[in-house]
């Protein structure tokens, strides 16, 4: 009996893993044929990053180096196009699936790693982050394949495999390490981690074991070329950092409208249905958690650690982050990272029995499935919208999410007109004002030519392209300039840098019915001097 229950247990695992190899490829496919026809080009911030790409080093003016490095190889396997920078998007939101049911496996069963995918795959929030390549994509595939080394090894170490333990530790590191690579965010990660170390282990044993010394230092020795490169820089990426949170040290009262901001926010990325189901989970497991024995040998023991894990990753941060938008203004992909722990947590509470009875929070079970129906449908509408709202009467109005994602391509058309029209075109070069101008017209100019930025003539470092050359850097001096300023932007006297600066042309990019962007164009004759810093 006792070897037919483990079959029937291995066939059951193979049953699940069948089912999330058909999810994930379902997935994959619709992410890879929305890429290949959608409408949509570029966001400023995945042109800025990509631009971050032709310029490799191990440090970035806001973020870390991984972005730049993934968008460096995707494009020089599929070209400096839209495809090229966002195909990796889609790997690594396959993987973050994958990892998120390979965690879930590992701490309870198979059922539950898969209904954990499921739940991810129903949000928003992963299908944005399946085709727009920003920093959130790297970033959540590394959190989860943390999840899952973090509790291989600690699984490990508590059956006594110390072989096995410190192969899963050393993963964990590079994974952790990765994810620092990508995002600061990963920092809680880290902290939550020792946070686990110190509730489960206690201080005097915690500096005997080998597991946690493998995990920060594997994590330390990746991130050092990225200190390096910000210690010579002035801690450029951490001072960046510093000031989202200025505006919470300045406010000395409570802020209701952002708080509810985030909270509808949440509600439309996770899905309103799955985000409450994401609360209920996380109240519920902490009853869970608490109704155990202590920590011990055994299954449970493990079960219990991983729990205690999960809520540490996931519905800690998640807290703090509420509690941080009562003070301020919380970006709406700030806790991204942590409803992956929390899907993991979802899956085991779908699959524990009830404690103490079944409860509020246990009976909220039942709106997994009307959960999926909603998320998938809005994940739907999120493919068919850009296709409404470019083909429509609806195009430019103020219901229209796709206007930073359009007309970027013919500012870019008339940009080129202008250049070749210019007296010495082979002799000028393009300057923008604003830096998301400056990317989209790197990338989609013919020859996608170096842009410089003009940020004023005292040139403060507010974004990566005051840590590049400028043109005088370049050996551009008596050079001609082709000079883009957004209609409601000053001109921070550019004009001075020139020997002759005139006012060449108004360019309109029509984005619909209602909506014109609007940028004057000046022409300025030789090159003399730039901004100093």
């Amino acid at each position: 009996m006792k070897g037919l229950s483990r079959k029937a247990h291995a066939q059951s695992s193979c049953n699940w893993g069948r089912r999330l190899l058909i999810l994930v490829c379902m997935v994959g496919m619709v992410r890879l044929l929305f890429l290949l026809v959608s409408p949509l080009e570029l966001s400023p911030d995945e042109a800025y990053y990509w631009d971050w790409s032709r310029h490799l080093s191990f440090g970035y003016y806001s973020k870390p180096p991984m972005i730049a490095w993934l968008m460096a190889l995707s494009t020089c396997l599929f070209s400096s196009s839209e495809f090229g920078v966002r195909f990796p998007a889609v790997v690594l939101n396959v993987f973050t699936a994958l990892g998120i049911f390979l965690t879930g496996r590992k701490m309870a069963d198979s059922r539950a790693g898969f209904l954990a995918s499921l739940a991810y795959c129903a949000t928003v929030g992963s299908a944005v982050s399946g085709f727009i390549m920003t920093i959130d994509a790297p970033l959540l595939c590394f959190w989860t394949w943390t999840l899952y080394f973090f509790s291989r090894a600690d699984a490990s170490e508590n059956k006594g495999s110390g072989r096995d333990a410190l192969v899963c530790w050393v993963m964990a590191g590079i994974s952790c390490g990765l994810g620092l690579l990508s995002k600061q965010t990963m920092i809680a990660m880290s902290g939550a981690c020792c946070l686990f170390f110190v509730l489960t282990e206690g201080f005097p044993r915690l500096f005997r074991l080998s597991g946690p010394w493998l995990f920060y230092g594997v994590q330390l020795s990746m991130l050092f070329p990225f200190l390096f490169w910000n210690y010579r820089h002035g801690w450029i990426t951490f001072v960046h950092t510093a000031h989202h949170f200025e505006q919470a040290e300045k406010t000395a009262f409570l802020r209701v409208d952002t708080f509810f901001e985030l909270v509808g926010s949440q509600a439309g990325i996770v899905t309103p249905v799955i985000f409450i189901m994401v609360l209920c989970a996380a109240f519920y497991v902490f009853g869970f958690i608490r109704s155990m024995k202590k920590f011990g040998n055994g299954c449970g023991s493990f079960l219990r650690r991983s729990l205690v894990f999960l809520e540490l990753t996931g519905a800690v941060p998640l807290l703090a982050v509420f509690a941080l938008s009562l003070k301020q203004r919380v970006n709406a992909n700030w806790p991204a990272p942590f409803y992956l722990s929390l899907c993991v947590l979802v899956g085991i509470w779908l699959t524990i029995p009830p404690v103490h009875g079944r409860g509020m929070f246990y009976s909220c079970r039942r709106l997994f499935r009307p959960g999926l129906w909603v998320g998938f449908s809005m994940v739907a509408a999120l493919y068919v919208l850009p296709f409404v709202f470019v083909y429509t009467p609806l195009s430019g109005s103020k219901l229209d999410p796709t206007l930073r994602l359009r007309g970027w391509k013919e500012l870019s058309m008339q940009a080129d007109s202008l250049l070749s029209a210019m007296p010495d075109p082979q002799r000028s070069f393009v300057v923008a004002r604003r830096r998301q101008t400056a990317s989209e017209l790197a990338f989609y100019m013919k020859g996608q030519p170096v842009v410089y930025r003009w940020n004023g003539h005292v040139r403060k470092v507010k974004s990566q392209y005051e840590l590049w050359p400028s043109p005088l850097d370049d050996n551009k001096e008596g050079w001609d300039g082709l000079v883009l300023v957004e209609a409601d932007k000053s001109l921070e006297e550019i004009d001075r840098c020139f020997d002759s600066f005139r006012f060449l042309s108004q360019v309109k990019v029509r984005l619909g019915k209602q909506r014109t962007r609007v940028f004057n164009v000046y022409i300025g004759r030789g090159l003399r001097k730039w901004a100093t810093r």
